[in-house]
């Protein structure tokens, strides 16, 4: 249910729906030279007491592309000389300066180039072509000879260039960065899969040779990935902007957007969808365009800008209509209804819900369909009509158990929660939203979690369980206040004092 909590947009409003945006044009082939890593094995190291780890078997192919050709070998066999006798006796203080294995500069330099505060082990790997435990090999002997520092376990960054290392482009620039851009992209794309399976893939551009997306095996690694490369992920999408990337630009935003909705980051959903937004106009893609718009508004509307929201969303349906499919006609039309409640149009709100549902039956999108469903249950519920609500919300349940759809049960859930709080049946309100909540935290949806245990709380006021309301209560103004969702902490924080 959308309200307090955004029923809708927990799930189904995350990708671009039904039918994509073709594929970014493959990268040119690298050249050459684009090869990162040291010298060759010829080369003798300098005297050092660090001694570099031995070389691991080759990368493995990127898990997700198709026919990706295998990584290149990587050119990491160079040994350091035995340390003479003389440099064992060298004292403690000295013993700390920085000291180079053949290569160690081009590794630094590549290192550099990366977007974002420091860099992870297997973003490394794709960075420089190697395998993830030869990545781990390299930063840990530049981390011991003073090229970087660990800023996290398993994270790095580089230190400032040394004298020896002058900065500057080099050739291989190019290739090494497409494969780490790459590594982050099909990484988000995965890990919002993960999170929600009922997604559509989109048509992303082919990996370069050596680049390796993480594989996340459950959504707890999903989420965790997301939140522990959130500062890298917009660092990416705003180097793409300035490069002219467009569809980079877009196809994070698709990416993201389930995230920033579920931990309630509005503010940067807003602005990676000004981005798409300017490049999906200047690809001239009709369904980029239909997309953009539509979580642009989304965007807006969450952020109280009705006006500016119903703007973007009245321009989606427009170009929806001409553009004839089912799939987008319907989501503008959802997203439309849910920002017009916003701006309490409920009626209106009503009767793009219902057009939205059955739109979206038509297209065969059973998920969104009970998104639609459930929302139009929300909208009787608020003109009043608690038949007609309970009816359409039993609908969306039915249809997302059906469908093994988690986001559509627990906005369903929820609404029937509300449903049955509002007619005094308080402890199956009860049952109703906590069974939302633990669908709500095995999605990581932060964001819907807070109004549900906002709810939870004024049924467990109105049964007389005063010290589960203060918890339930004082959880939901914790994340109000962490979301910036500031009136609605503040009456949660009303009630948490009358309470008292």
């Amino acid at each position: 249910m959308a309200h307090a909590h955004p029923r809708p947009a927990a799930a189904p409003a995350l990708r671009p729906a039904a039918h994509h945006t073709p594929p970014a044009a493959k990268p040119a082939p690298a050249p050459p030279a684009a090869q990162a890593g040291p010298a060759p094995a010829a080369a003798k190291a300098a005297p050092c007491a660090v001694k570099p780890a031995p070389a691991p078997p080759a990368a493995q192919a990127a898990p997700f592309a198709a026919k990706t050709a295998p990584p290149p070998p990587a050119p990491f066999a160079a040994k350091a000389a035995p340390v003479p006798p003389a440099a064992q006796a060298v004292p403690a203080q000295a013993a700390v300066r920085p000291c180079y294995a053949p290569g160690d500069g081009q590794v630094w330099h590549l290192l550099r180039l990366a977007p974002g505060p420091d860099i992870a082990v297997p973003a490394a790997a794709s960075l420089l072509a190697v395998g993830v435990e030869r990545a781990a090999a390299l930063l840990d002997r530049l981390t011991a000879g003073g090229l970087c520092e660990q800023s996290a376990p398993g994270r790095y960054r580089p230190r400032p260039a040394p004298p020896a290392h002058p900065a500057g482009a080099r050739p291989g620039d190019g290739a090494a960065l497409r494969r780490l851009a790459g590594h982050y992209l099909h990484t988000a794309h995965h890990a919002d899969r993960v999170i929600a399976p009922h997604h559509p893939e989109l048509p992303l551009a082919p990996l370069e040779p050596g680049c390796t997306p993480q594989v996340l095996d459950s959504r707890e690694a999903a989420l965790a990935w997301l939140d522990e490369e959130h500062s890298t992920l917009t660092a990416l999408r705003e180097t793409a902007r300035e490069n002219g990337e467009r569809w980079t630009v877009f196809h994070l935003a698709a990416c993201l957007n389930g995230h920033y909705v579920r931990r309630g980051h509005t503010a940067l959903q807003r602005r990676q969808w000004a981005d798409a937004l300017r490049a999906a106009h200047a690809l001239g893609d009709a369904e980029a365009q239909i997309t953009a718009h539509r979580y642009a508004g989304q965007a807006a509307s969450r952020a109280g800008r009705h006006p500016e929201a119903l703007a973007h969303l009245e321009r989606a349906v427009r170009i929806a209509e001409r553009h004839g499919r089912p799939g987008p006609q319907a989501w503008a039309y959802y997203i439309l209804a849910w920002t017009e409640e916003m701006a309490g149009q409920d009626a209106a709100a009503l009767t793009h819900a219902l057009c939205a549902a059955g739109l979206f039956r038509r297209a065969q999108q059973w998920e969104a369909e009970a998104d639609a469903l459930n929302a139009a249950g929300w909208y009787f519920t608020r003109l009043g009509d608690a038949v007609q609500a309970e009816r359409y919300c039993a609908r969306a349940l039915d249809l997302s158990r059906r469908h093994r759809y988690l986001g559509g049960q627990a906005a369903a859930l929820d609404s029937l929660g509300l449903l049955a709080q509002q007619t005094g049946r308080h402890e199956d309100a009860v049952h109703a939203y906590r069974a939302a909540l633990a669908h709500c935290r095995t999605l990581g949806n932060t964001y819907q979690e807070a109004g549900a245990l906002d709810r939870l709380g004024d049924s467990y006021a109105a049964t007389g369980r005063r010290a589960d309301a203060r918890t339930a209560w004082g959880s939901a103004a914790a994340v109000y206040r962490a979301q910036h969702r500031l009136d609605e902490a503040a009456g949660v924080e009303r009630r948490l004092a009358a309470l008292s």
